[in-house]
């Protein structure tokens, strides 16, 4: 169990215990904090039959059946792009009928907020009259994506973002004590994208960007160059340059770095348009740095 959730966790085993738990829970939160991992956790402790005050008791049938990926009464949806709907409306069949282990039922829906219009409408229904011992588990960065008739039939709980040290001893846990300060910072305290960008190989990391910038500092390289190169992980570059340029002001003040500064607040806002030239808002911001 992720150490940042287990006071929420047990809260929500407590009411679930007592039959008072929301049938529809919306877990809010930052990317990189574990919220699948928390809610697959949630999950488990609902479907176990033999919950107790250390949670799921990882013996019974139910949480065996968890643990290998084939528990009838336990269901995910989760989309690399959009969640449509015929993926809810699959899953809104499948808990229709009793629970074949005679216990609950719970759905989880990865980045609720990505569902379209029409998947969010069909879902509604459940939400509004759910079938007996259905629980549906939302998971989203952003509220404001969801649409406001979802919001109003969840009970919303926000997630916390774990504390320094407290990614930093999980990060030791998975094998990884030799994270720097800087990096945990650079990746928003956010010990599962430290993992990630660690494990995985893909995309830019943090330390791939630093040594490109030291380029573009000393002429080695330039910013239409590195924007080019950067196009797919533009949230990531212009996130990691404000706080470069938040780390210059607050070692020597100047207008050049509050400039950089602000340059990157307005790349952000940009970046949220579909469309936009991500080239363009990258050079933009680069050119501030060389």
């Amino acid at each position: 169990m992720l150490p940042w959730f287990s006071t929420i966790k047990r809260q929500l085993e407590q009411r679930a215990s007592q039959s008072s738990l929301h049938h529809a829970l919306l877990f809010s939160g930052a990317a990189g904090i574990g919220k699948h991992v928390f809610a697959n956790s949630v999950a488990t402790s609902l479907l176990c039959k033999s919950l107790g005050d250390q949670g799921a008791c990882g013996e019974c049938q139910s949480c065996e059946l968890i643990t290998a990926g084939s528990h009838p009464d336990f269901h995910i949806i989760e989309s690399e792009k959009q969640i449509g709907v015929d993926s809810i409306r699959n899953a809104i069949q499948k808990l229709s009928g009793t629970a074949q282990l005679g216990h609950n039922k719970v759905l989880i829906v990865v980045a609720a907020d990505t569902m379209t219009e029409a998947a969010a409408n069909a879902l509604l229904k459940t939400l509004e009259e759910p079938t007996a011992n259905t629980y549906l588990i939302l998971l989203t960065e952003s509220l404001n994506r969801l649409l406001p008739t979802i919001l109003s039939r969840c009970e919303k709980i926000k997630l916390p973002t774990p504390s320094h040290s407290e990614s930093m001893a999980w990060l030791t846990t998975q094998g990884h004590s030799s994270v720097d300060d800087e990096q945990l910072s650079a990746y928003g305290s956010a010990p599962f994208k430290v993992k990630a960008a660690l494990e995985e190989g893909e995309g830019l990391t943090f330390s791939d960007f630093s040594e490109k910038m030291s380029e573009l500092t000393s002429q080695q390289t330039d910013a239409l160059t590195l924007a080019n190169k950067w196009q797919s992980d533009a949230q990531h570059v212009v996130s990691w340059c404000q706080q470069l340029a938040h780390k210059n002001y607050v070692a020597s003040q100047t207008k050049n770095s509050f400039t950089q500064y602000q340059a990157c607040t307005e790349a952000q806002k940009h970046l949220l348009h579909p469309g936009v030239n991500k080239t363009l808002v990258l050079v933009t911001v680069l050119k501030l740095f060389s």
